[in-house]
This record gives structure tokens, sequence and C-alpha cells, in this order.
């Protein structure tokens, strides 16, 4: 979620790292300010994405002299610094002249800005660090947007508030089996979630309901979609449909080794959690809310007993929906089953490393290996 320092209302910075919440509030803001009745004259737009140092002073300047000229037929006047890149972590502000210029820019926001004129920046990638940056931060309206984190059950969370916003905007209610549809095929990607919710919205017509059918008719398969349908099709027991998935996988690209990675650390889960299982600390139903009760569950768990679990780079535990499709799986195999497979996915990376063999073939026979009942 946004947030939002209010202290003055000349300026206003929308920035952070999710870059189509940023263009998304920035072009709403900038349609509210506007001045009223002025048309095309009352608003200068400068497109703010510098390639270059060369690019970046042009860009200032242009940004001095809009700011500093009165608009016509009206004392009023929006200056819209659009979708910039000055203000981020990038090599083209690294140059003195360009560090000089952000200065005087600084000096020139800390001064004020002309009576009547307001200046609207939306920045992706936004770096806090920089001295631009605290300086608008005290004097500017500021809204950031952090794109959501997958890993952490708080991005999970957001996500799923994205959607029912959209869907609710376009007057539409999902299926339970529906949404879940929809997060297994399409990507966490907030535009990429606008754009097919959008098809949908489109595809369903005046019905209000969206079905499981529907999102599986139109809605685009991402690469994690694919690599979910490996797994779980490997964690079914399903070896052809697991055998088409790798398929399709290494037909877009995907490298042997690291669909094998994917596939260690997808059985490293599922070990993990049916070790839960069978010690009784944590049960596993698919159906309706089933998903929501493990996950429930597994945060309630204690912190010595999930010690032992992998750790993502910010020291949190894995995504607990993710635990949830892995033990889903995990109900197919013993205990046995499982170091079996996790034995057997050793040996097939060090044939994958050592070996000429054909890696496709080498990694059918794995998979087909580890399905087999």
């Amino acid at each position: 979620m946004p947030v939002t320092n209010t202290l003055t209302k000349s300026v206003y910075l929308i920035g952070g790292n999710d870059e189509f919440s940023t263009k998304e509030a920035a072009a709403k803001l900038a349609e509210k300010l506007a001045p009223k009745g002025a048309g095309e004259f009352g608003i200068e737009i400068i497109e703010g994405a510098a390639a270059n140092q060369d690019e970046a002073l042009k860009i200032f300047k242009r940004l001095h002299e809009a700011i500093n000229t009165v608009g016509f037929f009206s004392a009023a006047k929006l200056v819209w610094l659009k979708s910039t890149n000055l203000f981020a972590d990038d090599r083209t502000v690294g140059a003195e002249s360009v560090k000089e210029a952000l200065g005087e820019f600084g000096n020139q926001i800390k001064r004020g800005l002309p009576n009547g004129v307001t200046l609207l920046i939306s920045a992706v990638g936004l770096d806090r660090r920089r001295a631009a940056y605290k300086t608008l931060e005290k004097v500017a309206v500021v809204q950031l947007f952090d794109a959501p984190d997958e890993s952490k059950q708080a991005g999970d969370d957001e996500i799923a508030e994205f959607i029912q916003r959209k869907l609710r905007a376009e007057g539409k209610t999902i299926e339970t089996g529906a949404f879940e549809a929809f997060r297994e095929l399409v990507a966490p990607d907030l535009r990429e979630i606008a754009n097919e919710l959008e098809k949908l919205s489109i595809y369903v017509g005046s019905r209000r309901g969206i079905s499981d059918g529907d999102v599986r008719a139109i809605c685009c398969v991402s690469r994690q979609a694919v690599i979910w349908e490996l797994t779980d099709a490997l964690g079914a027991r399903r070896v052809a449909r697991a055998i088409a998935a790798l398929e399709n996988l290494l037909a877009a690209g995907e490298q042997p080794i690291g669909v094998l990675m994917m596939l260690v650390a997808q059985f490293r889960l599922m070990l993990l959690v049916k070790d839960l299982m069978l010690r009784k600390l944590i049960s596993v139903r698919d159906g309706s809310g089933g998903n929501f009760e493990f996950v429930k569950a597994f945060e309630r768990l204690a912190e010595d007993q999930v010690a032992h679990f992998p750790k993502t780079k910010d020291g949190s535990l894995p995504n607990a929906w993710r635990l949830y499709r892995c033990a889903l799986a995990a109900r197919n195999f013993s205990i046995v089953e499982l170091a079996c497979a996790m034995d057997l996915l050793l040996k097939t990376n060090l044939q994958l490393v050592s070996t000429q063999l054909d890696e496709r073939l080498v990694l059918e026979g794995a998979i087909t290996r580890i399905a087999r009942k």
C-alpha cells in the first residue's frame, strides 16, 4: 500500500519499484491536478526517462523552463515530469553534471514554485537514499508504491486484495476455484494481473460471475504456471503430464539444470512438510477453504518447529501458499519415497554436470522413476 506524506500542495511525488501502480496513480493524479478549463495549455508533460548524461541535462533544462513559464490563458499550470529515472539508482544520474543539476533542482524546490504552478513527478525505481528524494520528502506530497513480494505472506495478501479491488471496480465476482486458477496461471506482476482481469471482464461480458472455465479459457499461462504444472503433476505421480510439462519448459528455453534445481527445492519442501504432517503438527485437505486453513495453521507453528526450514534471502520462511501445494503433493508419497526422490535428484545432478548424456532424457528418466508407484 502507498505511504503518504502531506506537507504542501504544490509538489507531488509518486514513485517506487512497482512500475504499474506508480504509472496508474500518477495518471489519475495528473487528471485531478490539471487546471480545469485550461485544456492542453494547462498541463506540460516532460518525458523523464534519460538514457545518458546529455538527455538527463536536457530534461532538467526543460523542467526548469516549464516551471518558470506562465501557462497560456491561465495563471494555473501543471508540470508533469513523467516516468523519470533521474531519481533512481541509475548510472545515468551518476555523472557530476547530472548531480549538480539534481542539486540545483532541489534548491529550486526548497525556494518554492512560482504562484499557480504545480509540479507532479512520477519516478519509477525511486532511490530513497539520494539527497534529491530526501529534499522532496520534506516539501512534497509523497506516495510510494512497492511491488508485492510474493515470498512474504503480506505480499501474497496484497496481490489478492489487488485482484478483488479490480474486480469490484468492474462489477465482477470470482469463484474460489477460479481465483485459485487465476493465481496459478498468471504471473504475480500487477500489470499482467490487471491486463488479464480486463480480458476476463470483456470475455464474460454482462455476466457478473467469473468461473474456473472462464479463467482457463482466456488467461495467458505464465512461466511460473508451467513450473507449477510440472511440480504438481510430479507430486500427483502423473508421469505423462509431468513429461509434457517438462517439454514445455525446455521448449520455452528453461535450462535443464535450472529445472532440476527447482525440483530439488520442491521435494525438499515436500519432505519437510511431510514430517510435520507425520508428527501431527499440521494437516492438509484440498477443496474449498483448505488452502486458507493450512496457511493459518502453518503461521501458528512454534519457531522451533520450523527452524530447520530453508529461509529466503531476507530470512523469512517459505511462502505458506507454496507449502500448501507441497503438502497436497506430499500426501501421495511416503517419507521413504520422498527421501529416495531427493537421492535420485542428486544423482541426476551429477549426471547432468559430469556426463555427455542427453539432458532431456536424463530428466525424463528421473521424473519417470520418481512418479512411478
